[in-house]
């Protein structure tokens, strides 16, 4: 139809829209050869708001999320908060770590270990008496180097529940010094002096003692209660972290020791001990620290009222020497991560020859005395009697503890030269860490 200038007749142009509307989503047919598509103009308002509203939507996830995440997911009412108190609700939200208001049996394992003690982390104050001798001990530690761990720290782990946080927060000694009593040290001491014997040195009393060879749980987080001698060692390794436990949960478990020479009046004595630390508290989840060994030797007289000499460490000779262990959930099977590392300094010993406690009148048991070179003078004016070489002596205590190393083993250069003396063939085993040590 012709448009009508007097407008008379209606226009085709009567139905558009305003001229300020956006222009509406127009289908253009495609005609291809065998078929037709059709293009869809979308308003460029419309794409707007669909990308704002998408944005707002993820924002709003995620603070939600944050929000499940920092806010507990239960409230308490206020009857069970004026009951239990606030201390007994901190407390049962310390191990609820999923936050549902619930413990699981999970859950509830390291408060039950926690509840079966008669206080978190057990302090043994064992006074020195006016008539005793005192001994100095000094604390060395270095960090474990984080980068020779083979998982990325910062790659994996994150947030305030990190599980490795309190590895990477241990930068340095609980006490860095500290007085014993000589008398203390009897603990090292056999009940029948031979040499190269290996003895037991270490005392959990009748309860803990049928645990020895067990597997014991990971979901823990403070010590058991120790009696008699096993008291000195936590004593002395405890000056590293207050929480260490002397019966590792894997075997070989406990410490022993053997004579390495002696005459009428001192004995010498090599020892090792394989403890571990649990560097953790709730609510993260457990981290264990479980160094390779503890070597040690100490230098006393037969009757415990002297020492002479004292060291305990970890040795470096191994590229790596720490193993460690640690939870990411409540479930100990599905939820353990392993890794191992280097620790380049962790030692105690002592700074000076014991000395009087009492001395003209004067207390000396809080003095903290330190004379190296004296204390190597003492150690070399000794002549033995008998004796066998430190190597020999750990020896025999390597093949009490690995009973396997009975077999011999041979480095790779060595093993080859051998088999062809030998004629025989080469079992070659290849291991990440060292298969004779808790570093493994």
């Amino acid at each position: 139809m012709a448009d009508d200038p007097g407008g008379g007749a209606s226009s085709p142009q009567a139905g558009l829209a305003p001229a300020n509307t956006p222009p509406p989503i127009v289908l253009i047919p495609l005609q291809t050869k065998n078929k037709s598509t059709f293009t869809v103009e979308i308003p460029r308002w419309l794409g707007w708001l669909f990308i704002i509203s998408a944005s707002s939507f993820l924002l709003f996830l995620s603070a939600f999320v944050a929000y499940r995440l920092m806010v507990p997911r239960f409230n308490v009412l206020p009857e069970i908060l004026e009951d239990l108190g606030v201390d007994g609700v901190v407390m049962f939200r310390q191990y609820d770590r999923d936050d549902d208001g619930y413990l699981s049996l999970d859950e509830f394992e390291p408060l039950a270990h926690r509840l079966l003690e008669t206080n978190e982390t057990h302090i043994y104050d064992v006074p020195i008496e006016e008539d005793d001798h005192v001994v100095t001990l000094k604390t060395h530690f270095t960090p474990l180097i984080l980068s020779s761990m083979s998982k990325d720290l910062n790659d994996v782990f994150g947030g305030s529940m990190n599980s490795l946080i309190g590895l990477q927060e241990w930068t340095k000694v609980f006490v860095e010094w500290k007085n014993f009593a000589a008398k203390d040290f009897k603990a090292f001491l056999p009940e029948n002096i031979a040499l190269g014997e290996v003895y037991g040195i270490s005392g959990f009393g009748s309860s803990s003692e049928d645990l020895k060879g067990a597997t014991l749980s990971s979901n823990r987080y403070y010590p058991p209660k120790l009696y008699d001698d096993g008291i000195l060692i936590h004593r002395i390794l405890s000056m590293f972290h207050p929480r260490v436990f002397i019966l590792s949960r894997f075997a070989p478990q406990g410490s022993v020791a053997c004579i390495r020479a002696y005459n009428e009046e001192y004995l010498d004595i090599v020892f090792r001990v394989h403890a571990e630390f649990q560097l953790n508290e709730p609510p993260r989840y457990p981290f264990w620290f479980t160094p390779a060994q503890f070597a040690g030797n100490l230098v006393i007289s037969r009757d415990g009222s002297n020492v002479v000499y004292f060291r305990m460490f970890v040795p470096t000779e191994q590229k790596l020497n720490i193993d460690m262990e640690w939870l990411n959930g409540p479930r100990e099977h599905e939820s353990m991560e392993v890794d191992i590392g280097r620790l380049p300094l962790m030692e105690v010993n002592m700074t000076a020859p014991s000395f009087a406690a009492m001395e003209n009148g004067e207390d000396q048991r809080e003095m903290q005395k330190t004379d190296p070179v004296q204390l190597m003078e003492d150690l070399a004016a000794i002549q033995w009697d008998e004796e066998i070489s430190v190597v020999e002596a750990r020896r025999i205590l390597e093949l009490k503890l690995y009973p396997f190393k009975k077999v011999p083993y041979f480095n790779f250069t060595d093993a080859y030269d051998r088999a062809k003396i030998e004629k025989k063939l080469v079992h070659s085993i290849l291991l990440w860490g060292a298969l004779d040590d808790q570093s493994c």
